[in-house]
């Protein structure tokens, strides 16, 4: 086949049927009865294939380089995470070799308050309508996809358990979406720091130029895929590879000394390390890079499939590429997109730490033995000087004294320098990574009050919710990429079953992809600004209180309602709706037509203003009607009942300016000149400004309220 018509299938291969994506598989295809999708390998001359192979693995090479020194640090965050100590030998074998857990310490408590402030127990997600159409769609999503998180996924809440507790480590995770073909369902889950390794020298993990999966793939499972079409040129990887290879070998070996593993159980592993590297290439030969996907077998540097990173949106027609990797970050790192956690934080203080309390241990150890120096014309042999309690040894010397034949060395007890330097490291430590008495569990004293107390909880946890925003901000780009999956992967119709929160009793609803296609949008249900469901309560108690002092609360029962539903959601109080009633909607406002109120006057009957109405528009309904030939006929008493409710009407309007704001108002009566330049703003059919809003035309509605003509009633 000609070159030229060979790139142009090659470009036509790499697209998928529309509403396609991309193998998606969590390590690999190994047990996929077929090929998911075409393999582009197939098409390429074999020069080609060994030019990609030997640069895939180059690039590769040269990203595990550009970290290196962070490795090391590292397995050295890892050793005080887990409290590893290698052995010691100084001052004397078996001496003190104590670890301060300050890195364990800070990484759990992050973790227990992450993990409640963050993963709500009712839902993770929340799905909203982008143009206010799909509310349906937007409703069905969000059941869907709380119960593909909860359900479904089987594995996701437990490795989002894990991502908490590493990322406080490590400083950063990175967590790996796609669709399992194999279990036929979209899987989510947090890929080791020996696993997935990208340019370090690049400050956003969306803009490096590669990134790469380093799986441990068994040979047999290699040797499946060749047989299925989804893998080529397997010959030859029968067999694991002679030794452990392993994208971090500081990593691994710090790992395999915590959990007491040797290297020679790894002599026989039947692995090979096949990198999963996702990255651009010209393949069609057009001077355009494209995204692709290509599987390399690390020590031979074969090439085992390529397929296209791109799909066709099946609602929009566009190309996209599909986005697998979602960077969670624990502390920014202004050189690259590998954060720092509390391992880089607290290295040196705990390293300090267990230095310190070893000495204190071991000082304590010299004071209480007993060791000096023997007369050696006393006739004492050392082993008569070691002693048992309650036994006395007879001695037979030829000096009169036995103090001047023992010379007992004398060693001074544990220095207070050094208990002042351990309690200034556990300080800092605590200073550090913010961890305050009443974070820890420790009650307040009794005179606390709640707003000191709150006050206190939310100046303490200001580095969390920091921490907090950016694990929300990285959860949404997971979810998102979650929607999209389900965009491309779920049914038409799809049938799950939940348990109702409200009743408790199981209901099934039904979904389809269409409804995330919908226009919608999906965040993560947790709140970043909260911290802790004790911090939830604490504001929630506190609304109430001030709620329940003012009147415009008290007196307004959807108000109580809401201040009290907040109380039982921090509570965690299962079926609220059962326990607190919501009060029913307040009956419409009355609004008597100003026709009726006008028949009203011929009578000389009063009118009452009502609060809700359009007063300006009701204004001008009366002007109307006192220029016409039936206004003439007032009586002086009716006349002088439509005056008065107008300046009522007129009263009640600047409240309604005054409490909704300029708009609420929307003729004038805001000192701006109307249609037709009245200075006052408030105009009548024949373009005259009606006697009663005489004041707004010398100064404004200010004007009138100062005691102009026309003014307001000054009980208002």
């Amino acid at each position: 086949m000609p070159e030229e018509m060979m790139q142009q299938n090659i470009a036509m291969e790499g697209m998928m049927p529309e509403g396609e994506m991309p193998l998606m598989e969590g390590k690999s295809p190994q047990t996929t009865p077929k090929p998911i999708d075409p393999n582009i390998a197939t098409r390429l001359p074999e020069e080609k294939l060994k030019e990609i192979g030997a640069k895939v693995v180059k690039d590769y090479d040269a990203d595990i380089s550009s970290r290196s020194e962070w490795e090391k640090s590292a397995a050295t965050w890892l050793k005080l995470f887990a409290g590893y100590r290698d052995p010691k030998t100084f001052p004397w074998t078996d001496c003190s070799n104590i670890h301060i857990p300050l890195t364990g310490i800070a990484c759990l408590q992050f973790q227990a308050r992450a993990y409640e402030a963050l993963l709500p127990s009712k839902e993770i997600a929340k799905c909203y309508s982008t143009d206010g159409k799909t509310v349906d769609s937007a409703t069905r999503s969000q059941r869907y996809l709380n119960w593909q998180l909860y359900e479904d996924m089987e594995e996701w809440d437990e490795e989002m358990d894990g991502l908490l507790l590493s990322l406080p480590i490590y400083g950063s995770q990175v967590k790996k979406t796609y669709y399992d073909h194999v279990k036929k369902r979209v899987s989510s889950r947090v890929l080791g720091i020996d696993e997935f390794v990208a340019p370090y020298k690049t400050k956003r993990l969306e803009d490096v130029p590669r990134k790469t999966h380093a799986l441990n793939e068994y040979a047999n499972d290699i040797i499946l895929n060749g047989k299925n079409g989804t893998y080529i040129n397997t010959d030859g990887l029968d067999k694991g590879n002679s030794q452990r290879k392993s994208p971090s070998p500081q990593m691994t070996e710090q790992s395999d000394k915590i959990n007491q593993i040797t290297p020679a159980n790894f002599v026989d592993n039947d692995t090979r390390l096949i990198l999963e590297q996702h990255r651009k290439w010209d393949l069609d030969g057009d001077g355009i890079q494209e995204d692709y996907i290509m599987w390399v077998d690390y020590e031979t540097q074969k090439v085992l499939r390529i397929e296209s990173a791109l799909y066709i949106d099946p609602i929009t027609k566009e190309i996209k590429r599909a986005e697998y990797f979602t960077s969670y970050t624990f502390i920014p790192n202004p050189e690259s997109w590998m954060g720092f956690g509390f391992g880089h934080l607290l290295e040196g203080l705990n390293e300090s730490a267990n230095t310190l309390i070893n000495q204190l241990i071991d000082a304590g150890t010299l004071s209480n033995v007993i060791g000096g120096f023997v007369n050696r014309r006393s006739g004492l042999k050392t082993g008569d000087l070691e002693f048992e309690m309650g036994v006395f040894k007879g001695v037979d010397i030829s000096t009169d004294d036995i103090r001047k034949a023992i010379f007992n060395l004398d060693f001074k007890g544990p220095s207070n320098v050094l208990f002042t330097l351990l309690s200034l490291i556990q300080t800092y430590a605590r200073e550090i990574t913010t961890v305050s008495e009443q974070m820890m569990g420790k009650l307040p004293p009794s005179d606390t009050t709640a707003t000191t107390m709150l006050a206190v909880m939310e100046q303490g946890m200001k580095v969390f919710s920091t921490i907090h925003k950016r694990i929300h901000r990285s959860l949404k780009k997971e979810l998102k990429k979650i929607v999209e999956l389900n965009k491309a992967h779920v049914d038409e119709q799809v049938y799950f079953t939940v348990q109702d929160s409200t009743s408790g009793e199981m209901q099934t609803y039904q979904a389809g992809w269409m409804d995330f296609a919908n226009n919608i949008d999906v965040v993560p249900s947790s709140d970043p600004s909260i911290t802790s469901r004790a911090e939830k309560l604490i504001k929630a108690k506190e609304a109430y209180g001030i709620g329940s002092q003012n009147p415009m609360i008290v007196n307004n029962p959807e108000a109580v309602y809401r201040l009290t539903k907040e109380i039982l959601e921090a509570l965690e109080i299962k079926n609220i709706d059962q326990i607190l009633k919501k009060p029913p909607p307040p009956p419409p406002p009355p609004d008597n037509p100003p026709q009726e109120e006008n028949a009203g006057f011929l009578k000389e009957k009063a009118a009452t203003v009502h609060p809700a109405q359009a007063h300006l528009d009701h204004l001008q309904e009366h002007d109307i009607f006192g220029q016409s030939i039936w206004g003439q006929q007032l009586t002086p008493q009716g006349k002088k009942l439509l005056e008065a409710h107008r300046q009522e009407t007129l009263a009640a309007a600047y409240m309604q300016q005054v409490q909704g704001g300029m708009n609420a108002i929307p003729r004038g009566v805001q000192g701006m000149a109307g249609p037709s330049g009245n200075q006052g703003g408030f105009e009548t059919p024949t373009g005259q400004m009606p006697e009663f809003a005489s004041g707004l035309a010398e100064g404004g509605v200010m004007g009138a309220v100062s005691g102009g003509e026309g003014a307001y009633p000054r009980n208002i």
